[in-house]
């Protein structure tokens, strides 16, 4: 067991450490940051996806708009059309035809064509290169969210400043690492940032996954193989970024470096390090619930309040009801209440 007294927290033992992490001071930290995030870009004029609306639909398909509530998208991507069109244009090329180019599609047939390739992909009639994730958005976006954790760490925790400030980053990060509790459940840490701060952030990486995976983007809540298994991948990846938040290379346990010290916490006198395995279990499988919670909400609640209003202070407010997907949509710089399955209101036959 190490101690060293000659830590910041462990100077005076008559008042409660700075470093100490009370449940009110996590959530206000978790709720800032998320709540900064969607103000910079609800008020840089996200704009709320319209419902798209054709006056001419293109010859190959026909589109009207249907006022009814659906689970998913029921568009049908037709696959034989396209082969016939490439087929026709190898023809044309042999014959020395010279066709004017196609003319750039519109915002609505744009909107129209994504709303057909989610639905193929979830479906199974589309496989390949369009349905793959986009691990590329969703490393970008789990970045920002990264950034806005430690973010609020590094702004409200002087001891993480010092630690950050201090010393050997890399030496003391491999010594946290090294004597990380790994054979010890609990990570001593209040019920308020063990059961509802730690899930709050698996459903906020779980939607990030998600809404980079055209399988899922624009799936609502159903009880299917497909929503299910859907989630459970979002929910493997939400436990690989909680093993990165816990002891990655940008981490609690490299910048703060959580772990280090054994202190007193008050009022309680735990001595602690405040390590434990309970968070990797703990932040992916309460995601995974909380997650589909907000999915029951948006499907039951919500969707009918985005179909029924387009006033921006009314969709904003009924966001926070669903903070893992609102935190999740400004990561990728959209309106907190964006939902890829408001495209699903355009059924094409």
């Amino acid at each position: 067991m190490l101690i060293r007294m000659q830590h910041p927290r462990l100077k005076s033992m008559k008042k409660k450490p700075s470093g100490t992490r009370g449940p009110s001071i996590f959530l206000f930290r978790l709720l800032a940051s998320h709540a900064v995030m969607m103000s910079v870009v609800f008020y840089a004029g996200a704009q709320q996806p319209q419902q798209a609306s054709l006056d001419q639909p293109p010859p190959t398909m026909k589109a009207e708009v249907s006022g009814t509530l659906v689970d998913a998208p029921s568009a049908v991507l037709s696959r034989t059309k396209a082969t016939v069109a490439a087929a026709q244009v190898d023809m044309d090329a042999a014959a020395g035809v010279v066709r004017p180019t196609p003319a750039k599609l519109t915002r609505e047939e744009k909107i129209l064509s994504e709303a057909q390739r989610n639905t193929a992909c979830e479906e199974g009639t589309l496989r390949g290169k369009p349905c793959r994730v986009s691990w590329s958005r969703v490393l970008g976006e789990s970045f920002i969210f990264l950034a806005a954790q430690h973010g609020g760490n590094i702004a409200m925790d002087s001891d993480t400043r010092n630690e950050l400030t201090h010393g050997d980053f890399w030496g003391k990060y491999v010594y946290c690492v090294e004597h990380y509790r790994w054979s010890r459940w609990k990570d001593d840490d209040p019920f308020g940032v063990d059961y509802i701060g730690h899930p709050m952030m698996g459903a906020v990486t779980s939607s990030i996954y998600e809404q980079n995976d055209p399988k899922q983007r624009a799936l609502m809540y159903e009880n299917t193989q497909r929503y299910w298994m859907g989630r459970l991948r979002a929910m493997a990846y939400s436990a690989a970024y909680s093993a990165q938040w816990k002891i990655g290379p940008v981490s609690e346990a490299s910048i703060g470096n959580t772990g280090a010290f054994y202190y007193i916490r008050r009022p309680d006198g735990v001595w602690t390090t405040e390590t434990g395995m309970q968070d990797f279990f703990v932040t992916p499988i309460g995601g995974l619930a909380w997650n589909v919670g907000e999915d029951a909400i948006d499907r039951f609640i919500l969707s009918r309040v985005r179909h029924g209003t387009r006033n921006k202070w009314l969709l904003l407010a009924s966001s926070f009801s669903t903070p893992g997907k609102a935190a999740a949509n400004v990561s990728r710089f959209r309106a907190p209440y964006y939902r890829d399955t408001d495209m699903s209101s355009v059924t094409v036959h």
